[in-house]
């Protein structure tokens, strides 16, 4: 057997391509090679065939350690293991935990319980959609500056500008999560959204309520799926958010009292909010129950298993010829301005939108706030855009009181 003044007596080989072989017994072998390397070796055999294993080097690996090594290496023998296959598992198991996409999976999932669904959901998609495709296969220590910065390109060169900006500090998201885990010490992301083109600020394409007509009978006549026909004729009878649309489930709608209640975590300002429901509304609801009734969301889209995406609106309205002219958000602007031009009381219009009024306290209890007077003010709204759907104004005289 070795000792440890054996092997400091030790000289590398003279005019030899193979090192010299000592061994310590049981298949541990010390191989000294002409460069005066020293390498620590399990010789063994599996399955009738002779195999090596390396256990590291004498010079990061001492004796006593060797044979440390050494008897896990056997005890996994004994057990039926190939040790040599066993260790290539292990490595290929460390390599795939520091792949881009598993840290981002995890950053993910640890955040998932203290956001909102609809954020969550939306992050996903990022990674899911422009970034894993470029990034995801890649162990996060070789990923440099430029790459992340290629991969916003990339999003940038396909018209999606928001979406470019965005990426980046998802990504840096992620490399300060793998910085805590003590598997990088570096994030490349502050500054490299600089490189990207500057934001054009514009305004939310909307219709202007005398376009609106037009607009209602192509939505009407609107032959793709059903449940974004259904999604857009919703959002112009409640104007909520599209993340509130798209988010929105079965259990949260009160058919006796016609009330849809959304919890505080789904909303921007995270304050719980409802949305009372015309009878058209309920009408819509009632014709796709048989479709998703079944399921937690409202719009479940059975292809990917998640709620319709924001994309899937926007198709549509670009399908039906109104690319630029009209957006999700545009629903909550026409509504707001016909509503406050129609006399409608100002309070009321902006508990509806889920805009904050008043002060913290008031604030705690405006989703109830005036809720008599939204339930008669929506029920006029769907009023309204029937009535458009004829060129009629049906709007009550009475609609202040």
């Amino acid at each position: 057997m070795l000792t440890d003044s054996k092997i400091k007596r030790l000289k590398p080989p003279q005019n030899a391509k193979k090192p010299d072989k000592y061994s310590d017994g049981n298949g541990l072998q010390l191989h000294v090679f002409p460069n005066g390397r020293m390498t620590w070796i399990y010789a063994y055999r599996f399955n009738g065939k002779q195999k090596n294993i390396t256990l590291g080097s004498y010079e990061f690996l001492s004796l006593a350690q060797a044979r440390i090594e050494h008897l896990r290496a056997r005890q996994l023998l004994v057990n039926g293991i190939d040790p040599s296959q066993n260790k290539k598992d292990a490595k290929q198991a460390d390599d795939e935990s520091t792949l881009f996409k598993t840290l981002a999976h995890e950053w993910l999932d640890n955040r998932k319980s203290i956001i909102k669904e609809a954020t969550y959901l939306r992050d996903l998609s990022v990674f899911e959609k422009d970034i894993f495709p470029f990034l995801g296969d890649t162990p996060i220590e070789q990923i440099k500056g430029k790459d992340i910065l290629e991969c916003a390109k990339r999003i940038e060169e396909r018209g999606a500008q928001e979406m470019a900006k965005r990426s980046i500090p998802l990504v840096g998201r992620v490399f300060r999560f793998a910085i805590r885990q003590g598997i990088i010490e570096n994030d490349p992301t502050p500054h490299l959204h600089e490189a990207l083109k500057p934001r054009k600020t514009k305004n939310m394409a909307r219709l202007d309520i005398s376009e609106f007509p037009a607009f209602l009978h192509r939505m009407d006549r609107y032959h793709g799926n059903l449940l974004v026909k259904s999604a857009l004729q919703l959002m112009t009878l409640t104007f909520v958010r599209t993340a509130e649309l798209r988010m929105m489930e079965w259990q949260e709608i009160d058919l006796e009292s016609k009330l849809w209640r959304i919890p505080a975590e789904k909303m921007k300002m995270a304050l719980p909010h409802i949305v009372p429901l015309s009878q058209q509304a309920l009408d819509i609801l009632e014709i796709i129950r048989p479709i998703t009734g079944h399921k937690q969301y409202v719009f479940y889209n059975y292809s990917t298993a998640q709620p319709l995406s924001s994309n899937a609106l926007l198709c549509a309205i670009r399908t039906m010829g109104y690319k630029g002219k009209m957006t999700g958000h545009g629903f909550r602007g026409l509504a707001s301005t016909t509503l406050h031009e129609q006399g409608y009381m100002h309070d009321a219009i902006e508990v509806q939108l889920a805009h904050k009024t008043g002060n913290a306290v008031s604030q705690a209890y405006n989703h109830a706030q005036h809720l008599d007077y939204r339930i008669k003010m929506m029920q006029e709204w769907s009023d309204y855009i029937d009535g458009l759907r004829n060129n009629i104004v049906p709007f009550p005289k009475n609609k202040r009181a």
